[in-house]
């Protein structure tokens, strides 16, 4: 079975595996850190919310209703609660759930879930790129380089205008017309458009995050800028792993204080 092929069972069999571990594994205990509630994650691109809560339970199901009421999801919304209900003729609703402490009304909020990595690039106020949603047939791998690119080349090159640029993830995603340069991020994205004359691939399964990197950086920036923000980069990255540089990558002061301090840690 090819690459792709895998990557997209394993998305669409994610739900059931889940569902059939919990079944497997019951604990005697469940706590969901609640103290930050993550908006549009689940990486590091996401924007964190002060909550001061803490979920606990006998009940791992149960736990769960109540984390996404908590976040402003309704449970049967949620594919692997509704997999697990279905496996042991359970309801995914509050139904039979003894809520103790704060009420569920006076502490929940609503998150918007869905990432958008194109939205992130406006925000940062780089304009001319295109980035289709991948859906379920990027792996989390693929998806992981792809926000972690985008997390260092927004920080890099705020308010820059590219050339009609466009990345490729996934097994499905077609290129648009139009685009003057296309990444295809990866082999799925890769095998899907072989017919695009001159892209630019980067392989991998998933592939690196530092050719990913340099490759974006070398192919849409002018050579100096770009030679001088690799070379940035690079001693960054000594310094991080010889312990006397750290970098965090907020998304655009959303974790300022007071609502995020890094002494609460």
């Amino acid at each position: 079975m090819k690459s792709f092929d895998t990557q997209l069972l394993f998305a669409l069999c994610i739900n059931q595996m889940i569902a059939l571990l919990n079944m497997k594994i019951r604990p005697s205990l469940t706590i969901i850190d609640g103290i930050y509630g993550l908006e549009k994650g689940p990486d590091f691109l996401g924007t964190p919310h002060r909550m001061d809560l803490i979920i606990a339970g006998k009940d791992v199901f149960s736990c769960d209703i109540v984390g996404a009421m908590v976040i402003g999801i309704l449970p049967n919304e949620v594919e692997h609660l509704r997999e697990f209900a279905s496996l042991t003729g359970r309801s995914v609703s509050l139904d039979g759930i003894e809520v103790l402490g704060e009420p569920i009304d006076h502490v929940a909020q609503k998150f918007e879930w869905q990432l958008s990595v194109e939205d992130l690039f406006r925000q940062a106020r780089i304009s001319g790129i295109t980035i289709q949603e991948a859906g379920s047939s990027c792996c989390s791998g693929c998806f992981a380089i792809l926000t972690a690119l985008t997390a260092v080349f927004t920080k890099d090159n705020s308010d820059t205008d590219l050339d009609a640029v466009e990345i490729c993830v996934g097994s499905e995603v077609k290129a648009k017309r139009g685009s003057n340069k296309v990444f295809l991020l990866g082999d799925c994205a890769i095998s899907a458009n072989k017919d695009v004359k001159e892209a630019i691939p980067i392989t991998g399964c998933p592939p690196p995050i530092l050719n990913t990197v340099t490759a974006m950086v070398l192919k849409t920036l002018p050579r100096q800028k770009a030679a001088r923000i690799l070379m940035w980069r690079a001693a960054k990255n000594i310094g991080m792993k010889l312990g006397i540089y750290h970098e965090a990558f907020p998304v655009f002061g959303a974790c300022g204080p007071p609502e995020f301090d890094e002494k609460h840690f």
